[in-house]
This record gives structure tokens, C-alpha cells and sequence, in this order.
């Protein structure tokens, strides 16, 4: 087996491992933040609309705020697919392929972008 191909092996299990990691920890996460928000009441509803806020979210993480609990989780689901693209830009730097780096900074920076407009600085 060549290197090229046991180093292609190699990267499929770890982008699979993050991805079904990533998603099976968020979810969990979310579930969590919700089940905060039924077990405390209507006085701990969820905010339907609104930007994530990273300084005051670890604030009300401490608290456990089912708001900021499920946020958190709805973030780890958001980053999940940037450390996939960052493995696959590795790997193919790795491989040499420079075509294949720059489309996936390419895609990395349009994700970026995107989630970038759901967080509030």
C-alpha cells in the first residue's frame, strides 16, 4: 500500500471520527439545554431568534443557563465541518496537492464567513 493511500485512510477515519463525534457531542449538548429549560420551568425559555454572544455565553454557562447550554451546542455543531475541512487541508498539503489546499481554504473561509454573521462580537 502506498503512502499516499494509508495517509487518504487515515484522514476518511479521523473526518469521520469528528464528524460523527462532533454531531453525536452537540446533539447531546442541545438535548441537555433543553431538558435545563423543562425541568426549570417557563421562567427558563430559550431565545427564539438570537446571536450568539461568546462573552456573556460563558457567563451563563457557569450558570447553566438552558439558553447558553443549548447554544453551546448548536456552536460545537457549527464547528464540527471547519475541523473537517482543516483535516482535509492538511491532509492534502500533506499529499502535495496545492490545487486541493486552496479549494478547501476556499470553502474554509466561506464557512468561516457564514458563521462568523450568526455570532456577535
Amino acid at each position: 500500500m502506498t503512502s499516499t493511500k494509508l495517509l487518504q485512510q487515515k484522514a476518511d477515519q479521523v473526518i469521520s471520527w469528528v464528524l460523527r463525534y462532533g454531531a453525536i457531542l452537540s446533539t447531546v449538548i442541545m438535548a441537555v439545554g433543553i431538558g435545563l429549560a423543562l425541568w426549570r420551568g417557563p421562567s427558563a425559555t430559550l431565545v427564539a431568534y438570537g446571536r450568539i454572544r461568546p462573552k456573556v455565553l460563558l457567563a451563563n454557562l457557569i450558570q447553566l443557563e438552558p439558553a447558553a447550554v443549548t447554544q453551546l451546542g448548536i456552536l460545537l455543531l457549527l464547528f464540527t465541518p471547519i475541523v473537517r475541512i482543516i483535516v482535509a487541508a492538511v491532509t492534502f498539503a500533506l499529499e502535495r496537492d496545492l490545487k486541493y489546499v486552496l479549494i478547501s481554504l476556499g470553502v474554509l473561509a466561506v464557512v468561516i464567513l457564514s458563521i462568523s454573521l450568526a455570532i456577535e462580537t
